[in-house]
């Protein structure tokens, strides 16, 4: 009995680590498959493509701890874009254009940044107030504001491509820090993701908040009994899944210098990304479980592999359908393990043990 109490064990903490195991699978694969795979500009540029599904899925990873889901962070990310680039063209002339010098840069991208975080949150706040306050289920929020969302993009930008003419930001976010093999993809855009995904895995794991997080996720009502304000929780969770997804939109709209209101309708979509992401990375699908940590190493892991088979000569459906096939098999094993644990509900290990032995010596007296 001890033997299957401690192989549970084992396979509990490697189900927890599961994607650092998938992370060195995938590696080790694609290294013999295609030794390009680890040479410095294809390092770059796989964690380049990280960049933006990593800090969109932060938020998403906050809101499914707390038991709920934000479909709409697709249209949130081409919101933010779309914002940053549009309010930067009209603050820019504003302070007067070219003659306005550094001076009028600065401050037209400082104002733009706070007009994408802004819609962000505001967006994330409504999501929120309807799910906490209101308590309709997330999954018809966000679906619907998925929808409005998107209309009011395509009505900001009038379906068309926001480009700035302006290059100095581009410039100074995508520049290596250290021009050196292995160490240029550290840029500063690189450098705030991974200042973002600190802050908030501190906060999820090293704070009274996160922990109040977490049994709200695992269980509201005892987590409501337990005196924590689970409406304020939600609220805040979906607060940040705003700010993260707007924020991960502007500077990934400012590293390509333009804004597109349609981005992911070809190829996959970033709730695609975000959601594989956010589950493959151990995040429980019914909520009380997860980690930013993880969920940003599984989004490398799925980069890996859509890099991987772009080396190979494959095109986007064979990434959909790769994608499509690591979700459909997580969900599947995550189903089963929730099955599992309901089986083994109640269950007390110390209990089993005691149970066993007084088997064994009713089995003996009975030989006797």
């Amino acid at each position: 009995m001890l033997k299957n109490i401690n192989r549970n064990n084992l396979i509990s903490k490697g189900n927890d680590n599961r994607i650092y195991v998938f992370l060195a699978i995938v590696f080790i694969v694609l290294a013999f498959a295609y030794p390009a795979f680890f040479s410095s500009p294809n390092i770059k540029a796989l964690t380049t493509t990280c960049l933006l599904p990593i800090l969109a899925s932060i938020g998403f990873t906050y809101v499914m701890i707390g038991g709920n889901f934000d479909l709409s962070i697709g249209s949130v990310i081409n919101a933010g874009s779309v914002v940053c680039m549009g309010q930067f063209n009209q603050f820019f002339r504003g302070f007067g254009g070219d003659a306005g010098g550094t001076g009028a840069l600065v401050g037209a991208w400082a104002l733009a940044f706070v007009c994408a975080i802004a819609i962000g949150v505001g967006i994330g706040a409504l999501n929120g107030f309807l799910v906490a306050k209101v308590k309709v289920h997330s999954f018809i929020v966000t679906i619907g504001m998925l929808t409005a969302v998107s209309g009011f993009v395509y009505t900001y930008s009038n379906g068309n491509t926001i480009s700035v003419n302006s290059y100095a930001l581009v410039d100074v976010i995508d520049k290596s820090v250290v021009s050196l093999p292995y160490i240029e993809m550290i840029t500063p855009r690189f450098l705030v993701m991974v200042a973002v995904v600190a802050i908030f895995e501190f906060v999820l794991v090293k704070t009274r908040w996160g922990y109040d997080l977490f049994m709200v996720g695992s269980n509201k009502e005892s987590a409501f009994q337990a005196g924590i304000n689970t409406e304020k929780k939600v609220f805040l969770s979906f607060v940040i899944s705003g700010f993260t997804a707007a924020i991960s939109g502007a500077l990934f709209a400012v590293s390509m210098n333009a804004a597109v209101p349609n981005y992911g309708e070809r190829g996959i979509a970033p709730l695609m990304m975000v959601l594989a992401s956010t589950i493959i990375g151990g995040t429980v699908m019914t909520g009380g479980s997860g980690s930013v940590v993880k969920t940003a190493f599984a989004v490398l892991t799925i980069q890996s592999i859509f890099n991987g088979l772009i080396s190979m000569g494959m095109g986007f459906d064979a990434q959909v359908l790769s994608a499509g096939v690591l979700l459909g098999a997580v969900v599947f094993y995550e189903s089963f393990s929730l099955y599992r644990q309901s089986l083994r509900k109640g269950e007390r290990p110390a209990l089993l043990k005691e149970a066993a032995e007084l088997r064994r010596g009713l089995s003996a007296g009975s030989g006797t």
